[in-house]
């Protein structure tokens, strides 16, 4: 699932709370918007980061669960199946 252009929320490892805790207060849970996403992790932009164009790089084995809301999309339609006349 590609988290980009999604408000999510990470819930943190013990390492992470260790290895961001000079960036963000120390707590379970981390909600950001995600910029972009790569194979070391999501780039997140948080409310709490002065000047608003700084992201911070959460990689993927510092977190355990994301929460997000979405919308799953419509089925795409099919033809019926069969033998035409």
């Amino acid at each position: 699932m590609n988290l980009s252009g999604s408000r999510v929320r990470f819930r943190l490892l013990p390492n992470a709370r260790e290895a961001l805790k000079g960036i963000v207060s120390d707590r379970e849970f981390l909600e950001g918007f995600v910029v972009s996403e790569s194979h070391l992790g999501v780039w997140l932009s948080l409310p709490e980061l002065e000047p608003a164009t700084e992201v911070i790089l959460l990689k993927w084995e510092h977190f355990s669960t994301a929460l997000l809301e979405y919308r799953p999309e419509a089925p795409a339609e099919r033809l019926p199946v069969g033998f035409r006349r």
